[in-house]
C-alpha cells in the first residue's frame, strides 16, 4: 500500500483486523466543509445511502397454496393482484407482486408496497386464490414462504427533478393528478422534490469505478447485491437494479406510498465506497449539496425550467416532522393531514404521528388546518423548507426522499463494516447502459 492506491483485498484485510477508517458521507463532507483536504491514506471506506420513491420494484414470493402440479388462475394478497408464475410444486406457488400494483378493494390507497412492508413486519396477510374452479382464502406470514426476494429495476435514481406549477397549463388544470404531489398545487404555491443529494450513491460515483454488478449493498437494511444499472439509467443520470432477500429487511426503510395519481413504493439503498485511489475520494469530496444542480420542472409536462443548487432544498431544513396536539382543532369532517399523508402515518382518532412510518414529506404541514404539524424544532409553517425562485419563496410541501433514514442507513452500513458482518466485493465487471 503506497498511500495513493489501495486494493479491495487490502481494505478488507484492514476491516478484518479492526484497523480500517470508515466514515459516513455526512462525516467526510462535514470535514471537507470545515476546510480539510483528505487523501487516500486518511480514509478506507465511505458509506452512502438514499431512501425514496422507487417505482420499478417487484417481489417473487413462494406462497403456500394450491395443489401440486396445478397453476392457480388468480392470486391476490390483501386484495392486490399477483401474477402466478408456474405450476405448483410441493404445494407452493411462485407469484410476482409489483410494488405499484393497486388493491382491487382499496384502489388508490393501498398497493404492493404496502403488502411488502407488512410482510417484512411479520404481519399476517390474506391470500385469496382460484384453483381448479375453487376459490380459497387463507392467511400466512412471510415465515410461511420458503422464498421471498425483492427485485428493483429503478432504484436509487440519481437526484430526480423537483416540480411546481409554473405554467398553470390547461392540461394540468383539467387533470392535476400526479405521482409528484399529494393534491393539486395552485400556481407557485408549493414545490415537490425527490432525491437525497450528496447522500445518493450514484451521485458520488462520477468516475464509475465503484458501483458494479455483484457488489454487496444494503437494500432496505439487509445485505443485497447490485445487478447493474437500472431501466432508465443514462450517462447523465444513473439508477440501479438490485436484488435482496426480504426476510431480514428493516420495515422502517420501505413501504407503500400514496400520491394523487395512485400508489407508489419506497425503498432504501446503501453503498460502501472503498477508497482505492484519489480520484474516487475526490469525487466524493466534490459531491456536496452546494455543488449539485437540481432540476425544477413544471407539473404539466415535466419539462425542465431551471436549476438550483441542491443545498437550497436541504440547507437547515428539518429532517423530521413533529406534532403538537394542542394545536389540533379536531376537524369535524376530515383531517386533511391524515387524508393526504402518503404513508398513513397520521391518526386523527389517536392524535398521533407514527414516526416509524413518517418519511418527513411535509404534506401534513401544508394540509393541516390548525398548523399542528411542523418541521422538528420549527414554529408552525407550511412546508419543510423553501426555495427562492421566480422572485418568491416557494415552500417544499411534498418531499419524496427521506434524508433522515438515508443518513441513518449510511451509519448502519458503517457499523456493519466495522463489526465485520460485511465485507467488500472485488469485481472487474462493469455496469452497462442499455439505452
Amino acid at each position: 500500500m503506497n498511500g495513493q492506491t489501495k486494493t479491495i483485498a487490502e481494505i478488507n484485510a484492514k476491516l478484518a483486523a479492526g484497523e480500517a477508517i470508515v466514515m459516513t458521507a455526512m462525516e467526510l463532507k462535514a470535514r471537507v466543509r470545515g476546510g480539510e483536504k483528505l487523501f487516500v491514506a486518511d480514509v478506507d471506506v465511505v458509506t452512502t445511502a438514499t431512501r425514496g420513491v422507487m417505482s420499478g420494484t417487484a417481489a417473487m414470493l413462494s406462497l403456500p397454496i394450491g395443489v401440486e402440479n396445478t397453476k392457480p388462475e388468480e392470486v391476490f394478497i390483501n386484495g392486490v393482484p399477483c401474477l402466478p408464475q408456474f405450476r405448483t410444486r410441493d404445494c407452493f406457488t411462485p407469484v410476482l407482486i409489483n410494488g405499484t400494483e393497486e388493491s382491487m378493494e382499496n384502489h388508490g390507497n393501498y398497493g404492493g408496497g404496502h403488502v411488502l412492508r407488512e410482510l417484512v413486519e411479520r404481519k399476517p396477510v390474506e391470500i385469496f386464490y382460484k384453483i381448479g374452479g375453487k376459490s380459497v382464502c387463507t392467511t400466512a406470514t412471510i415465515d410461511d414462504f420458503p422464498f421471498a426476494r425483492l427485485y428493483t429495476t429503478r432504484n436509487s435514481f440519481q437526484n430526480y427533478m423537483g416540480f411546481t406549477n409554473v405554467k398553470n397549463a390547461e392540461s394540468y388544470r383539467r387533470n392535476p393528478t400526479s405521482i409528484f404531489s399529494c393534491r393539486p398545487i395552485p400556481p407557485l404555491k408549493g414545490m415537490t422534490s425527490i432525491g437525497s443529494g450528496e447522500m445518493n450513491p450514484g451521485e458520488n460515483d462520477h468516475s464509475r469505478q465503484i458501483i458494479r454488478p455483484g457488489i454487496r449493498v444494503l437494500v432496505n437494511g439487509t445485505i443485497g447485491l447490485i445487478a447493474g444499472y437500472g431501466t432508465r439509467a443514462s450517462a447523465e443520470q444513473i439508477c440501479l437494479a438490485t436484488v435482496a432477500d426480504m426476510k431480514d429487511m428493516d420495515p422502517q426503510y420501505m413501504g407503500g406510498f400514496r400520491t394523487s395519481y395512485g400508489v407508489e413504493i419506497t425503498n432504501s439503498l446503501a453503498v460502501a465506497f472503498p477508497i482505492i485511489n484519489q480520484v474516487v475520494l475526490d469525487n466524493i469530496m466534490e459531491c456536496r449539496d452546494e455543488k449539485i444542480r437540481h432540476k425544477i420542472g413544471d407539473l404539466s409536462d415535466r419539462g425542465k425550467i431551471l436549476t438550483i443548487p441542491y443545498s437550497d432544498l436541504w440547507h437547515e431544513a428539518p429532517l423530521e416532522v413533529q406534532f403538537d396536539p394542542e394545536r389540533c382543532i379536531c376537524c369535524s369532517y376530515q383531517c386533511e393531514a391524515e387524508y393526504y399523508c402518503p404513508m398513513n402515518a397520521i391518526s386523527r382518532k389517536d392524535k398521533t404521528i407514527d414516526q416509524t412510518l413518517c418519511v418527513a414529506c411535509g404534506a401534513c404541514t401544508g394540509n393541516c388546518q390548525g398548523g399542528a404539524f411542523m418541521g422538528k424544532g420549527w414554529s408552525p409553517r407550511r412546508g419543510l423548507g423553501d426555495v427562492h425562485i421566480f422572485d418568491q419563496d416557494i415552500p417544499i410541501i411534498f418531499r419524496q426522499s427521506n434524508r433522515l433514514r438515508s443518513e441513518r442507513l449510511a451509519r448502519v452500513l458503517k457499523e456493519r463494516l466495522l463489526d465485520r458482518s460485511m465485507y467488500l466485493v472485488d469485481t472487474d465487471t462493469e455496469c452497462k447502459l442499455w439505452n
